[in-house]
């Protein structure tokens, strides 16, 4: 079976302290963020918090959404104030677009990263993450996973910018 794998990467430029963002990214309220019209429709469930259990490498964080599952992620780097990265290791039966199997399907997260650049009053952060692609379908879902996945990112890169914005005042 033919494996494709992508990644993809956004950033924004927050007006926070890098360890208030470094907070939000580890301790993210989910819970305060709009989940867009638009992701509903497209069967992407919304999330709804996510605690990290035991912190640094090696240690986990789980991510609970609101269709009952979750994503347990294994911490790979811990730099407080500048890199968060972790593998993502979904529920079975964890579907997104109505359809794909997350844990057992064409499209699979690998791995995502969270990476925090200080500047003066502000910091970039910058969110990236990996998938695979699997077979005929993994191949003819190319562009379509890559919108959602654009989308996504977005969603929570504008999530934890207002949170962070909110509480630095």
């Amino acid at each position: 079976m033919r494996i494709q794998r992508h990644r993809i990467e956004h950033s924004v430029e927050i007006e926070a302290s890098a360890s208030r963002v470094w907070r939000e990214v580890t301790q993210v309220d989910i819970t305060s963020f709009r989940h867009p019209a638009y992701l509903a429709v497209l069967g992407i469930p919304k999330p709804m918090r996510a605690e990290v259990t035991q912190p640094g490498v090696g240690g986990s964080r789980v991510a609970f959404f609101s269709n009952g599952h979750r994503f347990s992620q294994r911490i790979t780097e811990w730099q407080p104030c500048e890199r968060y990265a972790f593998t993502f290791e979904p529920d079975p039966g964890f579907r997104v677009a109505y359809c794909l199997d997350l844990s057992d399907g064409p499209f699979h997260l690998q791995a995502g990263a969270y990476q925090l650049s200080p500047m003066e009053a502000r910091t970039r952060l910058c969110l990236s993450s990996e998938y695979e692609l699997h077979g005929a379908v993994g191949a003819g879902l190319r562009w379509p996973v890559r919108l959602v996945m654009d989308l996504f990112q977005s969603y929570l890169l504008r999530g934890i910018r207002a949170n962070a914005e909110r509480t630095e005042l």
